[in-house]
Parts: C-alpha cells; sequence; structure tokens
C-alpha cells in the first residue's frame, strides 16, 4: 500500500513541475521587418465606375466655374452625351405667355465638348456672350457632342418663375461601344405658388464618366 502511494505521489510530482517548467523557445527570433517591410500608406484607388453622383455650388457660374473633370490613364471610352431641356411659362387658361410678357429667369447650364461652360437663359435680352443662349418658352432644346471617359456630365437647374411655370432638363450619355450604361441626370420643378417665386429644389451635380 505504501509502495503504490509513493508511485502516485511521485507521478504527481513529477507532472507538477513539468507544468511549471518554463517553455524553451528553440526557434530562433524572426525578423519581421524584413518578412513584412512596412511600403507605406497606400493611396485608395478611384474607380468611377460607380457613377457617382458629385454635387457642385448652385451659384457656380462662368466667372466660378473650374472645370471638373479628370484624366483616366489606361482604356477610354468615346460617349455621345445629349441635353435636352425646354421651360413652359403659361396663362391660366393654359395657352403659353407671349414672349414680351415673359418673367421667368430659369437658367440650365452644362458643360460642352471644349470644356467650357454653357448657359441656357429665359430672358429675352441681347446676348453679347457666345456662352449663353436663349431658351424659348414652350421649344426643348437639344444638344448633342462627344466626349471621352474622365469627363463631367454635368447639369446645373436652377432660377424661378410666376405660377403655373415649369422648367426640365435630361443630360444622357451613351456609350459608342454600348458596353456601357450611363445614368442619367434628370430634373423637372413646377412653380405653383403665388406670385414670381424661385423653384424649391434646384440641381447642380455632375457625374465623371467611366
Amino acid at each position: 500500500m505504501k509502495k503504490k502511494l509513493y508511485i502516485t505521489l511521485s507521478a504527481f510530482t513529477l507532472i507538477l513541475f513539468s507544468a511549471c517548467s518554463p517553455a524553451v523557445n528553440d526557434d530562433a527570433d524572426e525578423d519581421y521587418d524584413k518578412l513584412f517591410p512596412f511600403k507605406g500608406i497606400e493611396k485608395p484607388k478611384i474607380s468611377y465606375d460607380d457613377q457617382a453622383l458629385q454635387l457642385a455650388s448652385i451659384d457656380m457660374n462662368e466667372n466660378s466655374y473650374v472645370y471638373p473633370g479628370v484624366e483616366i490613364n489606361g482604356e477610354k471610352r468615346t460617349y455621345t452625351v445629349t441635353l435636352i431641356c425646354s421651360f413652359f411659362e403659361k396663362e391660366l387658361q393654359g395657352s403659353l405667355v407671349p414672349d414680351e410678357e415673359l418673367s421667368s429667369t430659369y437658367t440650365i447650364r452644362y458643360i460642352d465638348a471644349d470644356k467650357t461652360l454653357k448657359t441656357f437663359f429665359t430672358e429675352a435680352d441681347d446676348f453679347d456672350d457666345s456662352d449663353v443662349k436663349l431658351l424659348k418658352n414652350g421649344e426643348e432644346q437639344k444638344i448633342t457632342f462627344q466626349a471621352m471617359s474622365g469627363f463631367p456630365m454635368f447639369l446645373q437647374v436652377k432660377g424661378g418663375g410666376p405660377s403655373n411655370s415649369s422648367v426640365r432638363a435630361t443630360i444622357s450619355a451613351v456609350s459608342n461601344d454600348g458596353l456601357t450604361i450611363v445614368r442619367p441626370l434628370h430634373v423637372e420643378q413646377f412653380q405653383n405658388e403665388e406670385g414670381i417665386n424661385l423653384i424649391k429644389n434646384p440641381f447642380c451635380g455632375y457625374i465623371i464618366l467611366p
């Protein structure tokens, strides 16, 4: 009996000392700086394939304009860009207000193939600026031009008019290879409050063509 007890105590003591003994690391210290050298902070990769809408200042005009396009490296696409816009100012009975009686001040801006900010305006003044075109009451205007990847498909719609007036504009782009679908920018605003008022939701923004 004493012999069995001695053997049991000896085995327990051996296990206890083995558990308490510090482990010996036979592996040489690894040089983590060599294994995983610091390569600096990686710059985020910018992709325009998501066609994110980028807002711009509603107060942008020819004097404050800075071209917002980018240079895209690699393969580029060619797009056909189309702007369609119009405004209506009507009498209470639904007929168009004569040109000499118009009071609307709607403004539509876009960027053309020459990277210039162009303006459609509703006031029937004599314009000396070639970048400004007259927008006629009830008449649809259509502009079409070619642009490359990195071009900003830009649209600005602002201004106001009397009750029973409205403004609308759509700019779209279709890739010539037919492989890329670009979502259009569309604005349609109505002014139905009494008196002459600005539209409640002016818009100014653009999408970089991927």
